[in-house]
């Protein structure tokens, strides 16, 4: 049996964790408003999560995504199923963005304004890292160029009537059966209603090249084009001009145009359930053992919590509950404004996303029991006694449970989806036999 951590690694990470208690300890003296929390307030909330199940096979994959809303109404549950082929620069991302629509769009609808809305996560994630964002602007940039500004707001303003209606259609469907499965996400069932503009895309030349997922490292790369970037060109702008200096030169096929609509579409439904969502009362909490919104600002490398935790029991002696808002965008001068920009032809579309985007997300720490985790909570509305005090309504033994228990009844079990996929293999198999070319399984056995 060999090792893996030597007493020379261990060593090494022991001084590594020295230094960083030293150089903590240097600043503990910097005053941190933490809060005593407030009594607890009645409230009804709903809490939202979502999963996924998928499996690779040959060329293809089959997958489901899902979200569940538990709370003080009825639960409700969307599930969606589908398959794609499969694309190793954005399937996975796909994926995901279909699951976070899921959950917004279920947040959006479950329930009434007297509820209050539980996220698992952030709000910063959701509105700096969307994913699919990078080919989405590339998408949008194509179809700008390839058919002009006003043929794509004709797209956006259609589809967006079309999401108007679907949601309209869901929202009474899940006051009757609580659970829904079939005609989920809009934008896959009607892509090919938008052939008249993947048609007229097809044979467009345009340049391509690899957009870098970080669109902050794009604009270091680009220190020639940031002087365009001063003159308040936008991100797809800047891309833009990437593409036409590294791309290289390309012509449309009708499958890649109508590859490209259809991502267009499914951003266009994820910013779409995000605004609506945007509409409910928010509270968003997630672990946050990685972040530096405190630390950045003191001129050290750690990470806030440790920070924290050194700093309540230097003053207080122990690890107590309460809260610090880290920002308010009412009370704070400086604005956190996020760093992702909406391409200009969306912004007067989710002026909701566009608002948050500018002026930043009130955020705040908190510990709802002595020595227990310290969480990022944000909220799209000002943090103070009155919200903590709604949230902890909902609290027990340092846990908000109706997260807890949303979790617990959205999770995909991974037995459960292979039963249900072998049933769907053989289901297709027994349709066309033809069919097993692509349904073999096509992981690694070493995997």
């Amino acid at each position: 049996m060999y090792r893996l951590i030597s007493k020379n690694h261990a060593d090494k990470i022991l001084k590594m964790l020295t230094d960083e208690l030293k150089e903590v300890e240097k600043i503990l003296n910097e005053k941190i408003d933490w809060k005593p929390l407030p009594e607890k307030k009645e409230s009804k909330v709903y809490a939202i999560d979502g999963s996924q199940g998928k499996s690779r096979l040959s060329g293809t994959i089959i997958y489901t995504v899902a979200s569940y809303a538990f709370g003080n109404g009825k639960n409700a549950r969307f599930v969606y199923t589908n398959a794609m082929t499969y694309n190793h620069g954005i399937s996975d991302q796909i994926i995901r963005l279909q699951m976070e629509t899921l959950e917004n769009m279920l947040g959006s609808i479950v329930g009434n304004n007297e509820y209050t809305i539980l996220m698992d996560g952030t709000l910063t994630g959701s509105l700096t890292r969307p994913p699919v964002y990078p080919e989405s602007v590339r998408g949008i940039t194509t179809v700008m160029n390839a058919l002009g500004e006003k043929c794509l707001k004709k797209l956006i303003d259609d589809f967006i009537n079309r999401l108007n209606c679907h949601y309209e259609e869901l929202e009474k469907n899940l006051e009757e059966k609580r659970e829904i499965y079939d005609s989920v996400i809009l934008a896959d069932d009607v892509v090919e209603e938008y052939s008249e503009f993947y048609n007229a895309m097809e044979g467009y030349s345009y340049r391509d090249a690899p957009i870098p997922s970080n669109l902050k490292k794009l604009k270091v790369s680009l220190e020639t084009l940031m002087e365009s970037a001063e003159k308040g060109e936008t991100i797809e702008d800047v891309i833009y001009h990437y593409l036409s200096e590294y791309g290289e030169e390309k012509t449309l096929t009708i499958e890649d145009a109508k590859n490209t609509i259809h991502v267009v579409l499914s951003y266009l439904e994820y910013l779409y359930s995000l605004e609506r969502l945007l509409q409910r009362e928010l509270i968003y909490i997630a672990k946050s053992f990685y972040s530096r919104k405190i630390t950045s600002k003191l001129g050290i490398n750690t990470v806030d919590v440790p920070f924290l935790d050194a700093y309540l029991l230097k003053i207080y002696g122990e690890e107590i509950p309460g809260y610090y808002v880290i920002y308010d965008p009412e009370r704070d001068y400086e604005k956190k404004n996020i760093s992702h920009c909406l391409p200009r032809v969306l912004r007067n579309y989710f002026p909701t996303v566009q608002e948050f985007i500018e002026k930043g997300v009130p955020s705040a720490y908190i510990r709802t029991m002595k020595g227990g985790v310290i969480y990022l909570l944000q909220s799209n509305n000002i943090i103070n006694d009155e919200l903590i005090g709604k949230l902890l309504w909902h609290e027990n033994s340092g846990y908000i449970r109706p997260l807890q228990k949303a979790h617990e009844g959205v999770k995909i079990e991974q037995q459960t989806f292979k039963i249900e996929l072998d049933a769907l293999m053989n289901y297709l198999k027994r349709k066309n036999k033809e069919l097993r070319v692509f349904i073999k399984y096509g992981r690694s056995p070493l995997e």
